[in-house]
């Protein structure tokens, strides 16, 4: 679990300016704590690769992730998709969206 404190994630900085925003991102990002924090769910998620509409293994750490994190989601979104909202809401604030594929190839040996 990633003790920083991401003001960012949880939509406090979403009343400033996209500036500030991006600032405090990167100040996040540079904590090794925060990369340590990764690395660490990078590791888990590649212990198992799982292939398309399999990665039940990978939503959970996922999952476990968000909540940790204070981060609502919607489980299960087309099978096992994940699907997450961060900051305010408003049609007022700055908007980022994301999309990750979580799922593994198969590679023959």
């Amino acid at each position: 679990m990633c003790n920083v404190k991401l003001k960012w994630a949880l939509g406090s900085a979403f009343g400033s300016d996209l500036n500030q925003l991006t600032r405090e991102l990167f100040e996040s990002a540079r904590e090794p704590e925060f990369s340590d924090w990764m690395r660490r769910v990078r590791r888990r998620i590649h212990e198992n690769p799982e292939l398309a509409f399999e990665e039940y293994e990978t939503s959970e750490v996922i999952r476990l992730e968000l909540e940790s994190l204070g981060i609502e989601h919607t489980w299960p979104f087309v099978k096992t998709g994940v699907v997450a909202s961060i900051g305010s809401h408003s049609q007022l604030q700055p908007l980022f969206a994301l999309r990750a594929d979580m799922d593994a190839l198969p590679i023959q040996p």
